[in-house]
């Protein structure tokens, strides 16, 4: 792609800023990933994660030189999401029973009536309370 303002320049040849291998426990074959956006490289490398595999990523340092950044290890990712999910429902569950533990409480309880039984109000029918 040439620039407009020189004729001459020209802008740098993209390459490839990171790139990240995904296997799976138990499959042959890897995935490989290559791109400049950092953005879409880590959204790709979170899905394949999410997906069960084992992501590693690295970014390019410049003459073929790459580094590496953390793995994600989706196995692990995978336990620890069904664990919080398990001890989330565990917690409303014991919720819920101390909830229904206070409701059966206080359902138990007889009902008191506020005048202790006498009544002290008359109804009053023309003028006259009821004798």
């Amino acid at each position: 792609m040439k620039s407009r303002h020189r004729p001459g320049a020209r802008h740098p040849i993209p390459t490839a800023a990171y790139r990240l291998t995904a296997t799976w426990p138990g499959r042959g074959r890897a995935t490989r990933f290559e791109s400049s956006d950092r953005a879409r490289f880590r959204r790709v490398a979170r899905d394949l994660a999410a997906a069960g595999a084992l992501v590693v990523r690295e970014e390019h340092l410049g003459h073929g030189v790459w580094r590496l950044l953390d793995p994600l290890d989706g196995p692990a990712l995978l336990r620890a999401q069904r664990e919080a999910e398990l001890l989330a429902r565990q917690r409303r569950e014991e919720q819920r029973a101390v909830e229904l533990a206070a409701v059966e409480a206080l359902m138990v309880q007889p009902p008191i009536p506020r005048d202790g039984g006498r009544p002290r109000v008359r109804t009053v029918a023309r003028r006259r309370g009821i004798r």
